[in-house]
Parts: C-alpha cells; sequence; structure tokens
C-alpha cells in the first residue's frame, strides 16, 4: 500500500496538454465502462481495468445479441433500442463500406441489486470490413442522478402549480399519447371539459386568492372523483378536462358526472356578500364522437357550450343524431331562451370573438362556436368556413355548423360519393365572386335563377340562397366562410358587414398558417375594424414593446410625439414592463388569448387588459401583439 501510494505521488505532474494520463484520469472520475463488441464471433469484453460500478454487467458476454435480448440485462421498455441497432448495421448500406457508424441512446440497465435499473448513455462506433460490421467499441456512462432530476424538473413543469394537476400541454400529450395506442373496434373511453360557473364574480367580488383558493378546492374535487388512471389536467384560468378510459359503463360516468356536480354545488360568502357557485360538464365519447384530441375536444366543447346555454349546473353528452347537427343528450329538461351568449354575440361580435378565444384557448373551438352564433342570429340553414390547398387548388370545409334543415357538404356525411357535386357547388360560388366594398364576396340571394347546369347541385344540398367571402392573408387566399339557407333568403347589410369582419380576424389571427414569414402589405381592413371599438386597442412589436398601430380611440387622445415610446412608458408611466403584462405570457406563435389585470398609473385601481398574437403582414417581419385594453 505504502509503495503504491508512493508511486502515484511520484508520478503527479501538471500537464500541459491532453495526454493518455489525463484521459485516464477523467475516465476514473466518470468511471465509464468501456467495451469491444467483436461482431464476427458476438461476444462483448469490458475494457480492463473495469471502473468500480454498479451495473449488473459481467466482464464477458458470450452469444451478447441473445443474452442481451432474453436475460433482462436492458430494461424491456428499451429491447427494442437494440434491435433497431443491430438491424441498422447489418443493413448492408454501401454508403459505409469500409467506414464506421456511430450511435448513441439512453436507456436503462440492471443494476447489481437485480431491483432495479440504472439511466444510461451508450456511445458506440462500429467499424465495417467491406459492407460487412465487425467490431464495435463504445463507453456505457451512468446518468442517474441527470434523468432523476430531469424527470423531476419535467414532473413539475407538467403539472399546474395551484391545483397539482397536470397543466394543458402536458394533459394534451398524454391524451394524444393514450389515445394513439386505443383500437377502434375494441376500446372506449370519454372527454369531459368542466367549466366553473359564476367563478368570475367570485373572483371579482372576494379577490383573486380567494379565487384561487376555489380553483385549488374544484382541482381537489376532480382529482378525488375520478380514477388514479384517468387523465386529469387544468387546461383554463376556471377549465379543466378528464379523459375517462377504460369506458365500459356509461352509467358509471354518468353518476361520476352528477356526484361532482353535486359536490361543487354551494354557496361561497365573505362577510355580508354570498355568490352562487357550481360547474358545467361537456362530454363526447371515443370513438364514436372522434378518434382524435383535437375531435373529441371540440365535440366536448360544444356540448360544454349548451350545456351552460341551458342553465349551468349539469352535464351533456354530445350525440350527432342528424347530419352535421350537434344533438345534446342531456339528463335535464331543455330550456328555451335566448342564452347570454347569443346576445352578447349580437352586441358586440368582436369583443365576443376575442373573449371566446381567450376561455377557450382554442381557435378550433372559436371558429366552430362563432358559426353556430352567426346560424342563429341571421336565421341560417348552414355557416361554414372551406379551407383552400393551393396545391389541389380545391376547396374544402373545416368548419361547419348546420340547422335541422341543413345538409352537410362534407364528404364522410354522405353514402353515396358527392365528388362531382361538390366540384360543381364550388363552381358555382367561385363564379359568382367579385370585389365589394365588403371584400371579395359572392352572393346570391335566389338559387333558382342560377344556370341550369348548377340546379342538380343545388337541390341535392338544398341551396336556396349563399353569401361567401374569400378569407386572405395579404397575396394569399386561405379560404372562404359562408351562410347557406335553404330557401331564398336575403342578405342584409348587417350579415354581410359581419361575414366580411369574421373574414379578416379569420385570415388575420385564428386560420394564419404559422409558418408564413414572406414580407405582405398592412392589412387596412383589419385596421378599420379595430378602429371602430371602442376600447383602448393597439398593436405592438414584441420585442421592443413599442407600439407600431393605435386604434381611433388612443389616436384622437394622443399628443404628439408620444408613439415612439413603449408601451409600458406610454401608458403606464413605467420604466420596464408591467409586471402582469399579458404580452409576456404570449407563446412565440399560438393563438391563444391571454387575459391580465394590470395597474392604472393614474388611479392605482386594476384594469383589464388583453392580448393575443397577431399576424399582421409588417415590412420588418417583427413578431407582433394585439393588445385590448379597457379605457382608464
Amino acid at each position: 500500500m505504502e509503495k503504491g501510494f508512493t508511486m502515484r505521488a511520484v508520478s503527479h505532474r501538471i500537464p500541459t496538454e491532453f495526454g493518455n494520463d489525463v484521459y485516464v484520469a477523467l475516465e476514473d472520475f466518470d468511471r465509464r465502462l468501456y467495451f469491444r463488441w467483436d461482431l464476427t464471433t458476438d461476444t462483448i469484453d469490458l475494457n480492463k481495468p473495469v471502473p468500480q460500478n454498479n451495473y449488473d454487467i459481467p466482464s464477458k458476454i458470450a452469444c451478447a445479441s441473445s443474452m442481451l435480448w432474453h436475460s433482462a440485462l436492458i430494461h424491456p421498455d428499451e429491447t427494442h433500442l437494440l434491435r433497431v441497432y443491430l438491424h441498422t448495421i447489418f443493413r448492408h448500406l454501401e454508403r459505409y463500406r469500409n467506414r464506421t457508424r456511430n450511435a448513441s441512446c439512453k436507456l436503462r440497465l440492471r443494476d447489481r441489486s437485480r431491483m432495479d435499473y440504472l439511466w444510461s448513455e451508450i456511445h458506440i462506433i462500429t467499424y465495417y470490413d467491406g459492407l460487412k460490421p465487425v467490431v464495435a467499441y463504445g463507453n456505457i456512462r451512468n446518468i442517474q442522478a441527470q434523468k432523476l432530476w430531469q424527470q423531476r424538473v419535467e414532473r413539475e413543469a407538467a403539472h399546474d402549480k395551484l391545483t397539482g394537476l397536470l397543466n394543458k400541454d402536458a394533459c394534451k400529450k398524454r391524451i394524444i399519447d393514450y389515445l394513439a395506442g386505443l383500437s377502434r373496434d375494441i376500446d372506449q373511453a370519454a372527454m369531459l371539459l368542466i367549466d366553473a360557473d359564476g367563478f368570475k364574480g367570485i373572483n371579482d367580488t372576494f379577490g383573486h386568492l380567494f379565487g384561487d383558493a376555489v380553483l385549488t378546492d374544484m382541482g381537489n374535487a376532480i382529482l378525488h372523483n375520478f380514477r388514479h388512471s384517468d387523465i386529469k389536467g387544468r387546461i383554463g384560468g376556471d377549465e379543466f378536462i378528464v379523459l375517462f378510459r377504460n369506458m365500459t359503463n356509461v352509467p358509471v360516468l354518468k353518476e361520476r358526472c352528477d356526484r361532482l356536480i353535486h359536490n361543487l354545488n354551494r354557496k361561497y360568502k365573505n362577510g355580508n356578500e354570498e355568490l352562487p357557485f357550481s360547474i358545467s360538464i361537456g362530454a363526447s365519447f371515443y370513438p364514436e364522437h372522434g378518434t382524435s384530441y383535437t375531435e373529441l375536444f371540440k365535440h366536448a366543447d360544444r356540448a360544454l357550450y349548451e350545456a351552460k346555454s341551458q342553465g349551468k349546473n349539469q352535464y351533456m353528452i354530445y350525440h350527432p343524431s342528424l347530419i352535421g347537427q350537434a344533438s345534446i343528450t342531456n339528463h335535464r329538461a331543455p330550456v328555451d331562451f335566448e342564452g347570454l351568449q347569443q346576445k352578447a354575440f349580437k352586441d358586440n361580435m368582436i369583443e365576443f370573438i376575442f373573449r371566446l378565444l381567450y376561455e377557450t384557448n382554442s381557435p378550433e373551438a372559436t371558429i366552430s362556436l362563432s358559426l353556430g352564433m352567426f346560424g342563429k342570429q341571421f336565421n341560417l340553414d348552414r355557416v361554414a368556413v372551406d379551407r383552400f390547398n393551393p396545391a389541389t387548388n380545391q376547396y374544402s370545409t373545416a368548419f361547419e355548423w348546420l340547422s335541422p334543415n341543413g345538409v352537410s357538404l362534407k364528404p364522410q356525411e354522405h353514402r353515396e360519393d358527392i365528388s362531382r357535386l361538390l366540384c360543381l357547388r364550388n363552381n358555382m360560388v367561385l363564379s359568382g365572386y367579385k370585389a365589394t366594398s365588403y371584400g371579395v364576396m359572392s352572393i346570391c340571394e335566389d338559387t333558382a335563377e342560377k344556370e341550369e347546369k348548377y340546379q342538380e347541385c343545388i337541390q341535392f344540398f338544398q341551396i336556396g340562397a349563399f353569401a361567401h367571402c374569400l378569407i386572405s392573408h395579404g397575396s394569399d387566399t386561405l379560404g372562404c366562410i359562408g351562410f347557406e339557407s335553404t330557401a331564398p333568403h336575403v342578405f342584409k347589410e348587417e350579415a354581410i358587414r359581419k361575414l366580411s369582419i369574421f373574414a379578416v380576424i379569420l385570415g388575420n389571427i385564428l386560420l394564419t398558417p404559422h409558418d408564413d414569414n414572406k414580407l405582405r402589405q398592412q392589412n387596412a381592413h383589419l385596421r378599420d375594424l379595430l378602429d371602430h371599438m371602442q376600447e383602448i386597442v393597439y398593436v405592438i412589436d414584441k420585442i421592443t414593446m413599442h407600439p407600431v398601430y393605435f386604434n381611433r380611440t388612443i389616436r384622437q387622445a394622443l399628443p404628439d410625439g408620444m408613439a415612439k415610446q413603449p408601451c409600458y412608458q406610454l401608458f403606464h408611466k413605467r420604466q420596464t414592463p408591467c409586471p402582469n403584462c399579458p404580452v409576456q405570457k404570449l407563446s412565440g406563435e399560438g393563438s391563444e388569448y391571454i387575459q391580465c389585470e394590470i395597474d392604472n398609473w393614474n388611479s392605482g385601481a386594476k384594469i383589464c387588459s388583453r392580448a393575443c398574437n397577431l399576424f399582421w403582414d409588417d415590412t420588418n417581419g417583427r413578431p407582433l401583439a394585439l393588445v385590448i385594453q379597457e379605457p382608464f
């Protein structure tokens, strides 16, 4: 021992460059295992001396391919990586002739106790003789601590801090992954969207801390109401989602919904103030109502909307009993009255759509619900958005609302082939497009006046009148939005104006492609509709926070020379961005609509500020945000 200690002391020196002694010291420090895999004899040898380690790996492995596969040395979930590696190196690809091939992976290897596995990173270089792999050299590094820390960080990042449930992105990913493994012939599941009734009043009256406590209580009730195996998450301010897995018994699901509604039906008191609280639930079933996250969410959202519209404090199950028409199954009798949402939409369509985008955090749901609003307000039979495919030069229905009399234009809703009739119908609409003061439109108030060649499709799809407006983004055509009636119909100025405005919103916010980086001219149509809003509306550069556009409300009151200041300095007399600024919470390219309360520098009161990404054609290609703010 003393001699060995002396030799180590004598050999110590400060290296001036990377040499063998440095590599040996680093290897000893890292405790990496180095191995040689003779692919001609299928034998693995660990490089000696083997450093101290926690693996259950012998120094020599004969028949390595079989042993690694059958010995459980590799975690069962990662054995496919071994199969992929062997399949890849023996493919005899010409580009690897007399060359090397590098590979790396992360997997779990059995530890010494044979009771657990350790996360490890493997790097391997395979050498070829001609097209034949003959030998591989590699190393194994223990990354267990790193992986556990990463998993902890990911776990924290995946959960909502207030309720402890999964957050929106993590929940969506888990549901998508789960649905991908289902068979529509065997499996059943249900998606539930749960939304609080009256939460805004409680939050505004009792304060945000009280509101947070209510949401925590709601999340806890959801957590304990459903099974451990169900996927539960918070996807918005007061909106939650549950994926009810392995749903073999619908009455059990209904009982869970009834129980949750009963448990959360209460009144909150604070001093002399007392406010009611309840929840509404919308449900859709796999595979009956869809097999993808998007389909199930859309239909559950539709059912939730109906539950809210028909009295709240209840659940509804989506049921497409009519072609393209959402019929809702409910455990209560429907209430016949004009919903508050319909009135709000009629009074201020633009603000309603932005609020809808905020509440649903989904452009798809916003579009779908808005179509129904248009249909009911103007007594239509079909309202739809068609997307244009420049590769095929064809239009196809992406979103559709139907009255009980309406006929769907979606091919999957018809048993027979309707492609020829669809083409004929599209030609009829396209042939009528012309420029108007409201945009490029195709309007026909009585299709009986159309040419004889179109009458077959008119009768089949029961089109009595239509008004369509092109949806564009700069010079690109994205599609069209259409109002249709089964009988002759006079489209009044209000309907045409709202059709035009919604086409602008679709083209600039809801339907805009995320990969559009081309330079375009600024959209005067959008500016015009923003000018008519009474709120403070402005567009800012998300990087510099400098406004690039003010609506008329601001321009009339803005002193000369102040427009070049960043928004936080211009409107809030701050030298740094507002602490609760909604723009700072926007993602890079998402279609979310963020609402926050910020301090009014003048009065000290809270004011509501809302923001969304704006895909506006800016000459400098800057990332922009649209901000709508209450007047001071």
